[in-house]
């Protein structure tokens, strides 16, 4: 359970550079070894422990010369052990790292099945997978191959036990000793190194268990979110945020940054609209008024207040952000609009579905709002997918609303129904909009156009014709 909830406080940059495949691994392979070793290795391993002291004890009852030359094969048992062990572990590491990749090649191939279908890939996406197998099953034989090098060198060094109580019972003790004694010493040779033969089985589920162990600290150790102040500064109550950007730099890798000086002020209330070609900044800004990110150079101010001295969970409780494609969860229509949420009753989910124009089509469903969603909402279009999203943003009574490309994939069937929900979705609230539909951004209070990372213009629509600039050499690839 730690493990997930820690999984939900990684930051963004994590995800934005981590392959779901590794990540899942981490979740379920390498906590199963880690189990699998504490169920049925430990136990084993404690028994075992167990076993070998009281059996020497009784061997150094019996004869403490014959009990100290047995002893002293344990040495070599050590460190036959300790070379192995490096070995073994590094094996189980690439065993681990090759396991990751072949989960990030199968949850690629299952998410991208209908391009792999559509561009006839088939076979690329099979060698592929052909290729992670291979390495997983390269780096298992070397496991393999480090194990069938270690039990033999154990089975020399039980044996040796034997020689030397012979040797020391012939040359060293000569006819002191019984022949029972030496016999019930060879039995119990066999004894102390039995438990000894077990703990090395149980050794592949123990370096398996470390090298799963590194994996699963190295995910518990990444930094959590962005870093909060000590003592956060009350957040500002007004109703509707405000923001500005104060020649803000930044960029995913400082080294090359995405926005570079960006100015500006969205008045509370108002409704502004992103405008420019793909990878000009627009998105990377709705991040930073998100705070997934905290800016290099600069400053973000939110309600006269600087960003990073706001509690970031408060700030993002106020804003809701409708990406062009909402994540929606399996369960039931109702639930993927609440999502569970507090407060949100049964008469608030259908107000809501009112007012953004979802109950058009969830009325129409066998099961309305009990109706069951697959997972990714795969039986919905992508119409009906965006109104549950608007209807989920009505329920949380947002002070800024963001809408990233949230109108791009619309049908015409669903055009009139998505602009009526936008427009109630956005009265009498701040807020963005990302879009490239002259319909949706001629409406605003204000256009904004980026350009290479750059605020290069802002106006009203009427304005920004005018002046003749991007803008309008913008539009005519986009109406």
């Amino acid at each position: 359970m730690e493990l997930f909830q820690k999984l939900m406080r990684l930051p963004a940059s994590y995800f934005d550079k981590t392959p779901l495949g590794k990540t899942l691994t981490h979740i379920t392979s390498d906590v199963e070894a880690i189990r699998e070793f504490i169920s049925d290795g430990i136990v084993t391993v404690t028994g075992d422990i167990l076993k070998i002291l009281f059996i020497a004890a009784a061997m150094v009852m019996l004869s403490p010369r014959l009990a100290l030359a047995a002893f002293l094969t344990l040495p070599v048992f050590v460190i036959a052990t300790g070379i192995f062990r490096k070995s073994i572990r590094s094996g189980f590491r690439d065993v681990r790292k090759a396991n990751s990749d072949i989960n990030t090649v199968l949850t690629e191939t299952i998410g991208g099945a209908r391009e792999i279908q559509l561009f006839q890939t088939k076979e690329e996406r099979a060698a592929a997978f052909e290729v992670c197998n291979h390495s997983y099953l390269s780096a298992y034989l070397r496991v393999i191959q480090a194990y069938a090098l270690y039990f033999p060198v154990l089975e020399i060094v039980s044996n040796g036990g034997m020689i030397l109580i012979l040797l020391t019972a012939h040359f060293f003790m000569g006819t002191a000793l019984e022949p029972g004694v030496i016999f019930a010493f060879f039995a119990y040779i066999n004894m102390f190194f039995f438990p000894l033969r077990q703990m090395a089985e149980k050794f592949n589920l123990f370096q398996a268990a470390m090298a799963a162990t590194e994996r699963v600290f190295h995910l518990l150790d990444q930094p959590e979110e962005i870093s909060e102040v000590a003592v956060p500064a009350e957040f500002p109550e007004t109703g509707k945020l405000e923001i500005q950007f104060q020649n803000v730099t930044f960029g995913y890798d400082p080294a090359q940054p995405i926005l570079k000086n960006v100015s500006f002020e969205i008045l509370a209330g108002e409704k502004v609209a992103f405008v420019g070609a793909t990878g000009s900044g627009k998105t990377t800004v709705i991040k930073l008024i998100n705070r997934l990110y905290d800016i290099g150079d600069g400053k973000i101010l939110i309600n006269g207040r600087e960003i990073r001295e706001l509690p970031a969970r408060s700030l993002r409780k106020r804003i809701a952000t409708i990406p062009q494609d909402p994540f929606l969860f399996t369960g039931s229509i109702a639930d993927n609009i609440s999502l569970h949420r507090p407060g949100i009753s049964d008469s608030d989910i259908r107000l809501a579905a009112e007012k953004s124009r979802a109950s058009h089509f969830i009325e129409t469903l066998p099961n309305r709002f009990d109706e069951a969603i697959l997972e990714s909402g795969k039986r919905l279009s992508a119409g009906q997918r965006q109104l549950l999203a608007f209807t989920r943003t009505l329920t949380s009574e947002p002070e800024l609303v963001i809408l990233d490309e949230a109108t791009a994939n619309i049908d015409s069937e669903s055009e009139h129904l998505i602009e009526a929900a936008v427009e109630e979705i956005t009265r009498e609230r701040t807020a963005i909009i990302i879009a490239h539909r002259l319909s949706t951004i001629r409406r605003v209070d204000r256009i904004f156009v980026f350009h290479k990372g750059k605020l290069v213009e802002s106006g009203t629509h009427e304005e920004l014709l005018q002046k003749n600039g991007l803008y309008c050499r913008f539009l005519p690839e986009k109406e």
